[in-house]
Parts: C-alpha cells; sequence; structure tokens
C-alpha cells in the first residue's frame, strides 16, 4: 500500500515525460534482473547450463530493451505531430490548433503554441484592420480604397462601363481645428463622417437606385480633412457630378458642437473611369487633382477632371523641380530698390526683391516662382538664400563706403521655423554686417497669427539692433493695441493707399492716421509704391520718414544699385534713374508656367 505522500510522488512522477521514462526504464530493469536472477538460479547450480542461463539473460536484456524503445516511440510521437505542424505553420493557417492530450509536459508545450498562434492570429487581424481601416473615423483608408477601386475598374473595362470616384475637402474643417483645438476637432471629425455616412447613402440610393444594394458606394478617409467616395457604376458622367453636389449640400448645414455653431463646406474633384485612370492609383491621382483645382479656385464647388488640369499639375511639378534646382545653382539673386529719406532727399536703405536669373528663359517674373515656391514648401530655404544674399551685398557695400540698411521679407514659412532667429544671426556674423543695417519685414497676417511667437522671436534681435518692419501696414483687420505692442520699428504703409491718392477720397486721411500713429509710436514710416511727384510732395508734407518705388527708381541687379546709389551719396541728390528694364523680354519662349506677363514688383 502506498502512503498519501506516496501516491503524491507517484503522481508527480507519471504527469512527467521525464517520470514516465523513468518509471518504465526503472520497471523494465526490475523484469529484466528477475528474469536474470531466475534464470541464473536453476542453471548454474550443479547440473546447470551456464550457456543456457547467458542465452536468457541476453534475450532478456534485448526484449526488455525493444518494449523500451517501442514505449519511448509512443511517449514522443506527440513531438514529431508538433513539429510537423509548426513547420507547415503560416500566417494563413494560424487558425489551426494542436490536439495533444497526454497530460504531461508536452500537452502543456501544445496548449502553449495553441495560445501564441492564438494571439499571433489576433495580432495579425488587428495589424490587418490597421492596414486597412482608418483608426480614427472607422472607414475604409486609402490603401483600401485603392484595392477597390483596382477591382471595380477591371470590372467595368471588362464590362465597359463607367464608373466614378470622388474626392472631398471639407472646407475649412483646419481653421476650425486650429482655433478651437485637437479635442474639438477630432469630435468634429466623428459629427463630419456620420453626415457623410448617411449622405453617401442617400445619395446613392437617389443616383444608382437600381445597384445601390448590390454594389453600394464606397465612403473612405483619405486622410486629414480629405475623404473618397468610389461610385462602382453610373449611367453618365452627369450622374457622379449629382452625387458630389448632394454629398457637398449635406456638409454645408451648420454643426452644433459644445456651443459652437460651425459651417463647412466641401471642395468636391470628380474622376470618370476608365477614361481618367484604368488603376486605383491613377484614378485617385485625377479626383484629388481636380478636388484641388476645385479648393484653390475659393472652394465650396465641384470640378470634373480634364486633361488640361493633368497639363497644368505637370507644368507646375516642371516648375517645381526648377524652382528646387534654381535654388541649388544659385539662380535667384536679390534686386534693390531704394529707400529715400522724404525730408532730405538722401538715399538711406534699400529692399531686396527677389528675381530669378533663369537658364533658359531670362528674368521670370517673380508673380509665377513666389507662388508655386510657396505651395511647394520651397519659399522658406528660397527666402534664406535672399536674407544671406542681402547681408553679404550689404556689407560689402559698406566696405566700399556706402552704409545703407537693407530689408529683407520673412515668408511665413520662414518665420516658422525655430531656428530662423539663429539664421538671421549668423547671416550677419557670415556677413559682418552691423546688425543696425538690417531690417526685417513681416506681414500684418504673420503678426497677429502669433503674436506670441514674434515677441519671443523678434525682440531679441531688436535688442541688437535689428530693424523690425511691419509690411502692407492697413491692409489687415488687426487689433492694433495688440499690434502696437509687438516689437516694431517701422510701418510700411501698403502701395494701395499711395495709388490711391486723387482716386479715393478717402485714401488721405487714412495715410495720415497711419503716419500719426507711427509719429506717436516714435516708429518710422516708408511708403510703398511712390511713382509720381505729387504723391511724394503729400507723404513729405504729412511727415512720412521713407519713400519707396519707381519714383526713386526700380529694382535693380546688386552691382547697378551699387553704382546708383553711390553716385547719389557722393552727390547728395538723386542720379538720373537707369534705363528701366523690362523683366519679361525674354520670357516670351517660356512655357505657361514661366512666361505670364504681370507685373514685376
Amino acid at each position: 500500500m502506498f502512503k498519501k505522500g506516496d501516491r503524491s510522488f507517484y503522481h508527480k512522477m507519471q504527469s512527467t515525460l521525464a517520470g514516465r521514462l523513468t518509471s518504465i526504464y526503472l520497471a523494465l530493469n526490475l523484469v529484466a534482473l528477475a528474469v536474470v536472477s531466475v534464470s541464473v538460479f536453476f542453471n548454474l547450480g550443479p547440473n546447470g547450463n551456464r550457456l543456457a542461463a547467458i542465452t536468457v539473460s541476453s534475450s532478456t536484456l534485448v526484449f526488455t530493451a525493444s518494449i523500451f524503445l517501442i514505449v519511448v516511440r509512443r511517449i514522443i510521437a506527440p513531438l514529431e505531430t508538433m513539429t510537423d505542424f509548426m513547420q507547415h505553420a503560416n500566417l494563413r493557417r494560424l487558425g489551426a490548433r494542436l490536439d495533444i492530450a497526454t497530460g504531461d509536459e508536452l500537452e502543456q508545450l501544445s496548449r502553449a503554441i495553441n495560445t501564441m498562434l492564438q494571439r499571433l492570429d489576433a495580432s495579425m487581424q488587428r495589424i490587418q484592420r490597421m492596414s486597412f481601416v482608418d483608426t480614427v473615423t472607422e472607414l475604409p483608408n486609402r490603401e483600401r480604397f485603392k484595392q477597390e477601386a483596382d477591382e471595380v475598374i477591371k470590372s467595368a473595362i471588362s464590362t465597359k462601363g463607367v464608373g466614378a470616384a470622388i474626392s472631398i475637402d471639407i472646407d475649412r474643417f483646419l481653421r476650425v481645428q486650429n482655433t478651437l483645438g485637437k479635442v474639438i476637432g477630432e469630435e468634429l471629425l466623428g459629427l463630419v463622417t456620420e453626415r457623410l455616412d448617411a449622405a453617401v447613402r442617400a445619395s446613392d440610393r437617389i443616383v444608382r437606385l437600381k445597384n445601390c444594394e448590390t454594389r453600394p458606394a464606397l465612403l473612405a478617409r483619405m486622410g486629414g480633412s480629405e475623404f473618397a467616395i468610389l461610385i462602382p457604376d453610373v449611367e453618365d458622367p452627369t450622374g457622379a457630378g449629382k452625387f458630389a453636389q448632394l454629398v457637398a449640400a449635406s456638409l454645408r448645414q451648420p454643426f452644433e458642437l459644445q456651443h459652437h455653431r460651425i459651417v463647412l463646406g466641401a471642395s468636391c474633384g470628380i474622376a470618370v473611369f476608365p477614361q481618367d485612370g484604368e488603376s486605383g492609383d491613377e484614378i485617385i491621382r485625377s479626383a484629388e487633382l481636380a478636388m484641388t483645382h476645385a479648393r484653390n479656385a475659393g472652394g465650396g464647388r465641384s470640378m470634373f477632371f480634364t486633361r488640361k488640369l493633368n497639363q497644368r499639375a505637370l507644368s507646375k511639378l516642371i516648375l517645381e523641380n526648377e524652382i528646387r534646382q534654381g535654388i541649388e545653382k544659385n539662380q535667384f539673386v536679390p534686386y534693390f530698390q531704394p529707400k529715400v529719406d522724404l525730408g532730405t532727399g538722401r538715399i538711406v536703405g534699400c529692399e531686396a526683391l527677389v528675381r530669378w536669373n533663369h537658364p533658359k528663359y531670362g528674368m521670370v517674373s517673380p508673380a509665377r516662382f513666389i507662388p508655386a515656391a510657396e505651395e511647394s514648401g520651397l519659399i522658406g530655404p528660397l527666402g534664406d538664400v535672399i536674407l544671406r544674399e542681402s547681408a553679404r551685398y550689404a556689407a560689402n557695400w559698406l566696405l566700399r563706403g556706402i552704409a545703407l540698411r537693407v530689408a529683407v521679407n520673412v515668408s511665413t514659412a520662414q518665420f516658422s521655423d525655430d531656428n530662423f532667429d539663429h539664421k538671421v544671426c549668423t547671416a550677419l556674423k557670415e556677413s559682418g554686417l552691423p546688425p543696425s543695417l538690417f531690417e526685417l519685414e513681416i506681414t500684418e497676417s504673420i503678426a497677429m497669427s502669433n503674436p506670441e511667437r514674434v515677441q519671443r522671436l523678434l525682440e531679441p534681435l531688436r535688442l541688437k539692433g535689428v530693424k523690425i518692419a511691419i509690411d502692407d501696414f492697413g491692409t489687415g483687420h488687426s487689433n492694433l493695441a495688440a499690434l502696437t505692442s509687438l516689437p516694431f520699428d517701422v510701418f510700411k504703409i501698403d502701395q494701395s493707399f499711395i495709388h490711391a491718392l486723387g482716386k479715393d477720397k478717402h485714401a488721405p486721411a487714412l495715410i495720415e492716421t497711419i503716419i500719426a500713429m507711427a509719429g506717436g509710436l516714435n516708429y518710422e514710416t516708408v511708403a510703398e509704391g511712390v511713382e509720381t511727384e505729387e504723391q511724394a510732395a503729400f507723404l513729405r508734407k504729412r511727415g512720412a520718414t521713407l519713400g519707396q518705388g519707381y519714383l526713386f527708381g526700380a529694382p535693380m541687379a546688386p552691382e547697378a544699385f551699387e553704382a546708383y546709389a553711390r553716385e547719389w551719396v557722393q552727390n547728395g541728390i538723386q542720379p538720373p534713374l537707369p534705363e528701366k528694364k523690362n523683366y519679361h523680354d525674354n520670357v516670351q519662349a517660356a512655357p505657361a508656367e514661366l512666361s505670364n506677363q504681370s507685373k514685376v514688383a
């Protein structure tokens, strides 16, 4: 009889693979020992046969070893099962399971493998879901939309049918999010998604009554504030246009969110397949291109993709690449326009204005490349080049006896750079230009978009001696109290006010108000766009500090400006104006994106 402790020991022995093998081995050895003992007792006596004893003993050992081998193979058979199972395991068989019930470590191992596969299967499902579903809105994402579009377009080509893709950008969404915060922005995105989903289903029933149940339109989020709709089939393209109008109309209804009444809108681009694209990538690109043009045209409208739009996009891409190469090859140079003290008539400074000396088309109008540079994100690097070069030229003039303060325009992209103040200091240090001869011009809109940043970045530069000017003053709708608390030294009166003299009876009063305000704050004033003696006389009489415009000189190349300024400084009076160059003389053969004939500032 086993005691309780013995039974526990025996149970533990039988519940492990090593214990079972040990038990079998001991049992077989006991059997063999017993057989050998009996054989020796009977065969090694007085009349015993030693050969017979050896034969029986050997046979017993062979028999027990064979039994042991058979039993061991049966015990480890589950190992072979697990090995075969794991060798054939793959991502398509993650749902398969091992069924081993041995009551030992092998069963525990099989359960562990099943658990691992179950978790891996769940993880793969989550990864797959994340790959094809937008995690914020739970809508299909861009990749899923592309795959669905691929299949639908193949079907349309084989059946000679027509379908459409609609790209939608939610007008004013980003502005609302930036104003009210990310949390409210996400809540608003949820409401927009719900309304879009309902509008797509309703529009589908109106436009595609026959097929809306069997092949429903697909709504997806493409990223940010952009969505897309895939319409598997329409009778003709006008149906897609009607679909877009119905969806856009639903978004014009106000949203009520946390005591805010928010009015949005939609810019829609429509591409018809297979004529506008024979793959998912192509039809998405065509629809988004049309949407971009609808948005740039003012938003709140729908536009069909055309080959002309595609050509414009290609031309724009070529222009952006040429701008990038132009920056790398130093094709962009500063031209300088004089600033004159209206009281003394002496030249005291200049403004740096960027020009593109294109190797093929000559001087290219800033009206053509500045918008493209802004949209492509190249305006920052371009502005940095002009900032450095302007400081270098002004420092060289100073070494040659001409001390003029040079003003440089600062773009939004430059001012958004956290290293902007460091770049200014580096340009001054490398050129050797005293800070007092350097001026930064920022627009009123930049100043009021983030007053705290303006204070933090510009005040240290101002304390070093750099002058800070607010450009186009009077054209915005800023809080004057907030504006005048910022670190400025100069108000630049926008040229639209100067040009209005003699045409608009309110213009003189507006200019006088700006000059008086600047005087009260001890600011300089620079009147832009001065082109006649009458305008200069009016400004001089009202106390404007400086004048700038074609009356005093057009923007000039650095060498021409230096010669012009030197003569003015030496003689104390304005020299004869240099011949005004037509900056478009060499652009006649330029492609459309470079040949705009608009006036150069």
